[in-house]
């Protein structure tokens, strides 16, 4: 019988992966017939909400160094003596006596050794496909040691399964799929018109333009650089790109920025990450995944609940599934030429667009109900 729960997480940032957590363990505080820790390889703006749920341990603080601890680990290294130590956080779970530990996302292959000591079984929540887990995981030997140590792995969605089976030749039994929750904040979302005519005045966006939208990190594997082409193949048009999301401290942002300017285009928006995304997200007229893969984002289900009919690239991750071909349309990986046309499709035809939107909202409620994806969450777990 499961009582006591270790949770694991990489770090607590604002990102999809460790929202989703943390929207899970606090139905769980709710549902109040098991114990649960939690353990964060690195802390974050989340950390206090993690903190109010559950007993929350931080293996790195990301704190510098005081003047004196610099002095001595400089000492230490030079003189050859190691400045590991064993984290006393290791010690105080040891006696929590735990039943299983889940561990969210991937890339905690670092540190399954630690956690295997614990002596229960481990299941993995994965939420990255092929480019996300050779990215994000450190060395070949820590994806190795989450494919070891994982008993039972978590796909957050169909394409991360068969991510699974395919890249790794893991065992079909050993593969849950857990559906996602729905995003609160965006469940009894309403906005005027008054308020979208405002932001396009803001944004330099004409009242009679179609808006394509964008949402998320700043990157090629979210394709923010074929978004930006989109915005050019598309300049004479009348359609205007709005991307949120990201920093214009980013690399990757200032090179699109001379991107744009070479290409003398101003068709184009980006929008800094922001504390009212569904505000923006309701400027759209469609929302456009440009991402080379991206599992099952966020902020698909959010375009969802707000009727915007969608568009995304097969091969991409689950988006698809959603998507099909009622709720947007599914466009050929990477051909910016069936997106373009895709646009303006979708930008010909409001009737055709605004039924994909009512039938976006309608299947994103039933299938990601609280209830449905919480039960499934318990019976994975062996709780219910």
């Amino acid at each position: 019988m499961i009582q006591n729960i270790l949770f694991v997480g990489h770090d607590a940032n604002r990102a999809g992966a460790q929202i989703l957590l943390l929207r899970f363990l606090k139905l769980l505080k709710v549902y109040g017939k098991v114990q649960f820790s939690i353990l964060l390889k690195h802390d974050g703006p989340l950390v206090e909400e993690y903190q109010s749920i559950a007993p929350t341990y931080i293996l790195h603080q990301e704190k510098p160094l005081g003047l004196k601890s610099q002095i001595l680990h400089k000492i230490k290294a030079k003189i050859g003596q190691s400045t590991t130590e064993i984290n006393p956080v290791w010690q105080i779970l040891a006696g929590k006596k735990f039943d299983l530990i889940v561990s969210n996302t991937f890339t905690n292959g670092d540190i399954f050794e630690e956690l295997g000591q614990l002596n229960c079984p481990i299941y993995s929540y994965i939420h990255e496909l092929r480019m996300g887990i050779e990215m994000y995981n450190g060395t070949p030997q820590a994806i190795e040691n989450t494919l070891r140590g994982t008993q039972k792995f978590i796909a957050c969605a169909n394409s991360v399964k068969q991510n699974l089976l395919q890249q790794f030749g893991i065992s079909e039994q050993k593969i849950e799929i857990l559906s996602s929750l729905l995003p609160e904040s965006a469940l009894a979302y309403q906005i005027t018109e008054t308020r979208v005519q405002a932001l396009r005045h803001e944004l330099g966006i004409p009242q009679d333009a179609f808006v394509v939208g964008g949402m998320g990190t700043i990157d090629l594997r979210k394709g923010t650089d074929l978004f930006l082409q989109l915005a050019h193949i598309l300049r004479e048009q009348n359609v205007y790109f709005l991307w949120v999301g990201g920093s214009h401290a980013q690399n990757d942002f200032k090179i699109f920025s001379i991107d744009i300017q070479r290409l003398g285009i101003s068709n184009i928006k980006f929008v800094e990450t922001v504390s009212n995304p569904l505000d923006y997200l309701s400027v759209f007229d469609i929302f456009a995944l440009t991402s080379r893969e991206d599992p099952y984002p966020l902020v698909v289900l959010e375009a969802a609940l707000l009727q915007k009919p969608m568009l995304c690239f097969e091969k991409a991750g689950g988006a698809q599934d959603l998507i099909q071909t009622d709720a947007g349309m599914v466009v050929p990986y990477l051909s910016l030429e069936a997106m373009s046309k895709a646009i303006l499709t979708l930008k010909e035809n409001p009737e055709l667009s605004a039924e994909m939107g009512r039938i976006a909202r309608k299947k994103v409620l039933q299938r990601h109900s609280t209830e449905k994806a919480f039960q499934e969450f318990l019976t994975i777990l062996g709780i219910a």
